[in-house]
């Protein structure tokens, strides 16, 4: 025998006072977040990324931007402050432009755009977050007819998402079809005014050179630049991975 996880409602989401009276369980809203973030594609790691934990002691205090002039740490929390102001302009009904948060690999591009996406599956709203590349592997795999997918199913996705995250749009080598199927999921969420968030290793000059101009014009369009920058040395991922090591208690 199960025993239910919430004794209010024996996990129905519903508690039943009598014929005419019904109420919406506490624990419904639990059930909700815990589905979009099913529906998300975050893993489990990445679901536990949030503004809270985006370190900013990771970033240099003394090295500065020779083009900007300000600090490393001076730049991503400028970009922290960004992505939090995005999710609260979301929320209040505002439909803010896209982000592009753009950096080398390790400068926490993947964190600050999950800290967006939990931000926002806490308050109910749908976020679809794909890899690039394994997204466009996915594509390909739906051409075997063994499969339950099609490849319009896919791309409507990446297409129709409430919130759509593409993460590691980097310096692949793109062949004409991809690009695309890329130029074609960002010129329909421009035509229906869908946010979206860019993660990428390129910055705004040399999106144009790895894809093209098509999509670069749809990229500036729909996003604004972000950027985090950390030491050519430094990778916050392997860095973090040796605290973890080499700092325990």
């Amino acid at each position: 025998m199960n025993i239910p996880l919430c004794p209010d409602c024996n996990d129905r989401g519903l508690i039943i006072i009598d014929s005419n009276n019904v109420h919406i369980c506490k624990c419904a809203d639990k059930i909700k977040t815990a589905g979009l973030a099913e529906y998300s594609h975050m893993t489990a790691s990445l679901r536990q990324k949030n503004f809270e934990n985006f370190n900013l002691d990771y970033y240099s205090k003394t090295i500065k931007d020779p083009l900007i002039g300000k600090t490393h740490q001076e730049i991503a929390t400028i970009s922290l402050k960004n992505c939090s102001m995005f999710v609260k302009d979301y929320l209040e009904g505002k439909n803010p432009q896209g982000l592009y948060i753009f950096g080398q690999v390790g400068s926490g591009k993947t964190h600050l755009a999950c800290s967006i996406a939990n931000s926002l599956i806490k308050h109910g709203v749908e976020v679809l977050f794909i890899v690039v590349p394994d997204y466009i592997d996915d594509i390909k795999f739906s051409w075997d007819e063994s499969t339950s997918y099609r490849e319009k199913e896919i791309l409507d996705q990446g297409r129709e998402a409430t919130i759509l995250i593409m993460d590691d749009l980097g310096a692949h080598s793109y062949s004409d079809w991809t690009k695309s199927k890329i130029y074609s999921i960002l010129n329909h969420r421009i035509n229906t005014g869908l946010p979206t968030i860019i993660t990428s290793n390129l910055n705004f000059q040399d999106i144009e050179k790895y894809l093209d101009t098509r999509i670069s014009s749809r990229i500036i369009e729909l996003c604004r630049p972000l950027m985090l920058q950390v030491d050519k040395n430094e990778d916050i991922r392997l860095k973090k991975s040796t605290e973890k090591t080499f700092l325990k208690k």
